[in-house]
């Protein structure tokens, strides 16, 4: 190693340990009583002493406890309020992390109040570790849906996929009334669920999904829970809505939810069906998967079989509505029972067949010194899904103190694929045949041994079939199999996994707040994989007799023994705090192709450090080292090519090896989401000592692609998201700015070795409205240019959008909606930008009275039927355009009940 390279590092390391130095939370907690009765209501403050100025403040509850935390240190004023009560106020000056202080208030003060001054209600209230956000504050009008609502409260931000995340944490679930249905599948909830219900959002920091290790683990997850208005609870209530073109093309939706969420029995039921583009199942993975990664107890969470043919269109930056010709159906039925209150029951299950259809012309340009050539594909793609799944969830506490868990899923998970290729000006047919399914058994028993201490067990089970047939009925590939007459080519894949793996857990807080945790998991998995590509013989060959080339066939078997063990532990002084990691792990590996044997055992060593300072009343800087050594996975290692579609064959590097990285981030944050001005800054660094690396043979037909292990691969990165309100606009202006740069190499056969810049910059601003009238906006522009760099030469492509929503309301009861937005996609050298208009309009009309809304909307209003994006890749450039769904007016109808 270089000695620029270690300095680099020592620099490196040296600036991420700077804010360990620092102080800790101190809290103050205790109980409030008047003449020997608890007294509740009572507002306390915490101020400084020095010059009164607010830290903080709470109110007592029912019993007459309290609790306030603070960052900072020194002498403190704290004063308690109550009608009816004489005020009291005592000069603290807290010298422990934890300050029991219990108070006596006498009787008197105002008794009668002679005058009343009402104020307007908040939108945000702060707890301890809660932010509650009154829904009435963010509604337009225009929201059909939970995500809708989401998307207008600031410091939320919901992904195009409807991944919500605050800050830069993803929330962990969507509860409704304090449980949960679906845990990371939350969008089939989001995205489906009316708003009418709802009275308030619950913001949960430091969440804990295991009750019993609330108060003892070191959490920082996020989740979120949907408070019911009072008429809403414990009876059945839902909404049915319908929508379809009277004229020009045909498209409808339909859906239908019904619920029940009491105190002790939850139900929801919902069904749906369209074909106006909108996904009725964003994503199946997030439901499949149950549990939560680093979570104390939890195993096998991201395992699963790969997924090696893919034809589902990136559209990056693009509503994917705009171009998904589907036919959407979905029913879901889902459960939550509480028998007694030690026993809970929570069930799901959905069926979603499906059909979808894509369009896109893509045109695909190679230089690259003597290697220049340019494909074409004209590509119309129709995929029939079903999928069926279904989830079982048993929850048992024989004790306060002891819970036992079990979960079990079933799914089938099934899709046929056809597509009609024009490539290279030679017509095809490509289909694609997926027939999986998955079962997956969980069971997990939490111990709390104490108020500060618990242990965690758990045992997962895994079985997972992905087999694929895939076949095209035109033969590409005389240059690579000679000019043989082959009428098509097939391939089947055999794609199997089986896991099994068990994990125990200690953690234990001790009473100044330090923390440790001690892990010890050993986990078996097996994986599968048989591939054969054969060559149809044509109907003019004598001897009608299938080829197997030897070279695109694998059989061959990955067994994984390992062994983890992970500590940590975790100090606190005042307002910091620093907890170093291990992980040591015993790896057991062994590869089969074809009865071919390779072993490999090996110690690996991943050590960590964290940190955490509390720098002032608002800001918070989190630091985070670490070193990691990962196994190669299964696509890593598959000894022979298999095809990935019609030009791409793939194989793997053939030999078991660890991957080694190590790396930092640093992040700040100031205030929270509740806060006028909330901001999240982040920088991180990573060097891969080892990576995956490709070496590509280029041909107009075809393109073999071989996995190398390469070294020293470096990737930097900074971002920023900075919301302020901005009080003379009223309206929340929020900023983001990021920058990625990676270095790495590639290899080409006849170029040898190329060492790779790629540099990205996104940039965007936005403004969103809380005008109290009868009109808002929300408008913005984003930017995003990337660049690739190699020998002296640059390619850059940059990409833009804008948008801008308007909003107006006459009455209670008439509401017009107008989203306009802007692409202008594929800036390039020697290639001009194209731009393209959408715009959608709706007008809303709604009888309260009756619980009924009516709209008319016009989609596509300028009628554009295709869009071109374009790629930029570091062997490569190309433009695809998509086919669009044309302009359409609907009339609906949503009735609530």
């Amino acid at each position: 190693m270089s000695g620029k390279k270690i300095k680099h590092r020592i620099g490196w390391l040296v600036l991420c340990l700077l804010p360990i130095f620092g102080q800790a939370q101190v809290a103050i907690h205790g109980k409030v009583s008047a003449e020997g009765e608890p007294l509740g209501g009572v507002r306390i403050d915490l101020r400084f002493a020095a010059d009164s100025r607010m830290l903080t403040y709470t109110f007592s509850d029912g019993q007459g406890n309290y609790r306030l935390q603070t960052t900072q240190s020194g002498k403190f004023i704290l004063q308690f309020k109550s009608l009816g009560a004489e005020p009291l106020s005592l000069t603290i000056a807290p010298a422990q992390a934890d300050t029991l202080i219990d108070v006596q208030m006498r009787p008197g003060g105002v008794q009668r109040l002679q005058e009343v001054i009402v104020h307007a209600k908040q939108p945000y209230r702060n707890g301890r570790d809660t932010i509650e956000l009154a829904v009435n504050s963010f509604l337009q009008g225009d929201e059909r849906n939970v995500e809708d609502l989401l998307r207008k409260i600031p410091g939320i931000n919901v992904g195009t996929d409807g991944s919500i995340k605050i800050g830069n944490k993803e929330v962990e679930k969507v509860m409704v009334e304090g449980d949960d249905f679906f845990e990371k599948g939350y969008r089939l909830l989001t995205q489906n669920m009316s708003v009418q219900p709802l009275e308030k959002i619950q913001v949960l920091q430091r969440y804990s999904n295991n009750k019993q290790l609330k108060g003892i683990e070191n959490s920082d997850k996020v989740a979120l829970n949907l408070q019911l208005k009072a008429d809403s609870k414990n009876q059945w209530l839902g909404s049915v809505g319908l929508q379809g073109s009277p004229i020009g093309p045909k498209y409808y939706q339909a859906s239908a939810n019904l619920m029940n969420f009491g105190k002790r029995n939850k139900y929801y039921l919902l069904a749906s069906a369209n074909n106006n583009g909108y996904d009725a199942v964003s994503s199946i993975n997030y439901l499949i998967q149950s549990g939560s990664a680093n979570e104390p107890g939890q195993i096998g969470m991201d395992i699963s079989t790969p997924t090696l043919i893919d034809n589902t269109p990136n559209l990056p930056n693009f509503d994917y509505r705009r171009t998904n010709f589907n036919n959407d159906k979905l029913i879901s039925l889902n459960t939550i029972l509480n028998p007694t209150s030690a026993f809970k029951i929570k069930w799901i299950g959905f069926a979603n067949p499906t059909k979808k259809s894509f369009y896109r012309n893509t045109v695909q340009e190679y230089n690259l010194e003597d290697i220049q050539f340019t494909i074409t594909e004209d590509y119309a793609f129709a995929r029939k899904i079903d999928n069926y799944f279904t989830k079982l969830e048993l929850q048992y506490e024989p004790s306060p103190h002891t819970t036992l868990n079990y979960t079990g899923t079933l799914g089938s998970l099934n899709s046929n694929e056809l597509g009609t290729l024009l490539f290279n000006n030679i017509t095809s047919l490509e289909t694609t045949k997926n027939k999986g399914y998955l079962t997956n058994h969980n069971l997990t028993y939490s111990y709390k041994l104490s108020e500060r201490k618990a242990l965690v067990s758990s045992i997962r089970f895994i079985n997972q079939q992905s087999p694929v047939d895939y076949s095209i009925n035109q033969y590409y590939y005389q240059d690579l199999f000679g000019p043989d007459s082959v009428s098509g080519v097939q391939q089947h894949i055999d794609n199997n996994l089986r896991y099994l793996g068990a994990t125990t857990h200690y953690i234990s807080r001790q009473q100044n707040g330090n923390f440790f945790e001690l892990g010890l998991s050993s986990t078996y998995q097996q994986q599968k994989l048989n591939t054969q590509l054969r060559l149809l013989p044509g109907p003019e060959t004598e001897h009608k007799t299938v080829a197997y080339p030897p070279e695109y066939a694998n059989e061959m078997t990955l067994r994984l023994f390992q062994t983890n063990l992970i500590s940590k532990y975790t100090v606190k002084q005042r307002n910091w705090e620093v907890t170093p990691r291990l992980q040591l792990s015993m790896v057991y590996s062994r590869l089969i192709n074809f009865e071919e044997q390779k072993r490999k055992n090996n110690l690996q060593l991943s050590p960590g450090l964290s940190a955490k300072w509390a720098i002032h009343y608002k800001g918070r800087l989190e630091t985070d080292l670490f070193f990691q050594q990962q196994n190669t996975k299964l696509t890593d290692l598959i000894p022979n090519y298999y095809t990935t579609g019609v030009r791409n064959f793939i194989k793997g590097m053939d030999n078991i090896a660890t991957l080694s990285s190590s790396g930092g981030t640093l992040l700040y944050t100031y205030g929270n989401m509740s806060d006028r001005f909330f901001a999240n800054i982040q920088i991180g660094h990573q060097i891969l000592f080892d990576y995956i690396g490709t070496e590509n043979d280029l041909h107009p037909n075809f393109n073999l692609m071989q996995q190398r292990l390469l070294q020293d691969k470096t990737l930097s990165y900074a971002k920023a998201e900075l919301n302020y309100f901005v009080k003379s606009l009223n309206g929340n202006l929020r900023l983001d700015v990021g920058f990625n740069t990676v270095d790495y190499e590639n290899m080409v056969v006849g170029l040898g070795r190329r060492q790779i810049r790629t540099n990205r910059y996104d940039y965007g601003l936005s403004f969103r409205s809380s005008w109290k009238s009868y009109f808002n906006m929300y408008t913005g522009y984003s930017l995003q240019t990337n660049s690739y760099r190699m020998e002296g030469e640059t390619n850059t492509l940059t990409n833009g959008q804008a948008f801008l929503n308007l909003f107006l309301r006459f009455g209670d009861n008439l509401q017009f909606s107008l989203k306009n937005e802007s692409y202008r996609f594929g800036a390039m050298p020697q290639q001009k930008a194209q731009t393209y208009y959408f715009s959608d309009f709706s007008v809303f009309y709604d009888l309260k009275k009756y619980k009924t809304r009516f709209d008319i909307t016009a989609k596509n209003i300028f009628n554009t039927r295709s869009f071109r994006n374009a790629l930029l890749t570091d062997i490569s450039r190309s433009t695809t355009e998509y086919r669009l769904l044309p302009r359409y007016i609907s009339v609906g109808i949503d009735y609530n009940f």
